[in-house]
């Protein structure tokens, strides 16, 4: 069933319920000023308000309220406060946007700003002619926004304001600082520009452009230091990988055939840090590389094996005379002279190394592939009982 339209209150109609409002509000009032007096005699009356609930008991009173359910009837009473604050028979869009923009500073000072955001948008919805008041509502909601850090969506109501207004100096200050939020310190100086022809000696802008510039060169500073860091990386990796084709070392690839720097990247964890490099004053490729002993079970990592640096050499600081001997090796049987070394090639098989051999000469043995740029040399006694077993095992 369709409802009738509700006809609009006559003068003498609101005057009757405006001083019926005014009643109820002293009447309201006079009682809340009882409960407070039994209250501080030590009394607690029921349904009193508290810290916890004043609010809750502030928006349940009509003169207050605008938040009604949908659907829910109310009082002829209650009906007419909302007609007369919110409805559009009995207010003009200028009235109506008003209210809104009180509605939305209230809850804006109870720092509601999610509800102060609807207030404000209920007001622009009225469409007012009123270009200071849509201003004032733009530039409102648009401080709302900025204290739930929406700097985007403030930053647009802040265009609007100044579109509408272009002097607003608040909508100025509030675009302003949206731009610093969103680290755009390039268009926070264009605002604060905009705002000090305006006010020259505006105290907030003078400060906001002043770190806007510093914070905009220090960006400046660290992306060219960033482009020489890379740059200078860049023709590092270069001339890592035009001296290991140089050298026609053999190297497993991981992306197709061209040769890249992550082939020669370290999976050992004590290498990471120290992948292959080229010596900046010889101009040697160096590499790090690992000594296995899989009769103990044990490695040895040297950091930094140049490849002119001969096995033999590495050989003697490990167990030549007056070297310190390894837990692993009690009696002492490793020795330059009784040791045996060996590469293993792409399909397993044993190469053996001379300790004459420079690192270089070593890795680029017929058969050998360099695996993420770490040599790996096992190392056995000579014609120890494990030195047998692994070579029948190579050999089977």
């Amino acid at each position: 069933m369709s409802q009738k339209p509700k006809s609009k209150m006559s003068d003498s109609e609101r005057t009757a319920l405006m001083k019926q409002m005014d009643e109820e509000l002293e009447e309201h009032f006079r009682k809340l000023e009882e409960r407070a007096k039994e209250r501080e005699e030590g009394q607690r009356i029921e349904g009193a308000w508290s810290e916890e609930n004043w609010e809750e008991e502030m928006q349940a009173h009509p003169f207050f309220n605008n938040g009604w359910m949908e659907g829910e009837e109310l009082s002829p009473m209650m009906q007419g406060l909302q007609d007369l604050k919110y409805s559009p028979d009995e207010n003009s869009p200028e009235e109506l946007a008003t209210n809104y923009k009180e509605d939305g500073n209230f809850n804006f000072k109870c720092k509601k700003y999610r509800f102060a955001i609807a207030s404000y948008t209920e007001g622009l919805r009225a469409k007012c002619s009123d270009l200071l008041v849509n201003t004032q509502l733009l530039t409102n909601r648009a401080a709302a926004q900025y204290h739930i850090s929406n700097y985007r969506s403030s930053l647009k109501d802040c265009e609007l304001a100044v579109r509408l207004t272009p002097t607003h100096i608040k909508a100025i200050l509030r675009g302003a600082q949206c731009c610093m939020g969103l680290k755009q310190y390039q268009q926070c100086q264009t605002w604060c520009d905009k705002g000090l022809k305006i006010e020259p000696n505006h105290q907030e802008l003078t400060k906001l452009r002043k770190d806007s510039v510093k914070l905009l060169k220090q960006i400046e500073r660290d992306t060219r230091k960033k482009e020489m860091e890379e740059k200078k990386k860049k023709m590092e990796a270069d001339l890592i990988i035009d001296k290991l084709k140089s050298k026609e070392i053999v190297i497993e690839r991981k992306k197709g055939n061209e040769l890249d720097l992550s082939d020669v990247e370290p999976c050992h964890p004590a290498a990471l840090h120290k992948p292959v490099h080229v010596d900046s004053s010889t101009g040697e490729l160096v590499f790090p590389v690992l000594f296995l002993y899989p009769e103990f079970g044990e490695t040895d990592f040297i950091e930094e094996f140049r490849e002119s640096e001969t096995l033999g050499d590495h050989i003697q600081v490990m167990f030549g005379p007056g070297a310190e001997r390894p837990h692993w090796d009690r009696e002492a049987r490793y020795t330059p002279e009784s040791v045996a070394i060996y590469l293993e090639s792409k399909d397993e098989q044993l190469i053996g190394i001379k300790q004459e051999s420079s690192l270089l000469q070593a890795i680029k043995s017929p058969g050998f592939v360099l695996k993420a740029g770490t040599p790996n040399f096992i190392v056995f006694t000579k014609n120890s009982s494990a030195h047998k077993n692994f070579l029948q095992r190579h050999n089977s």
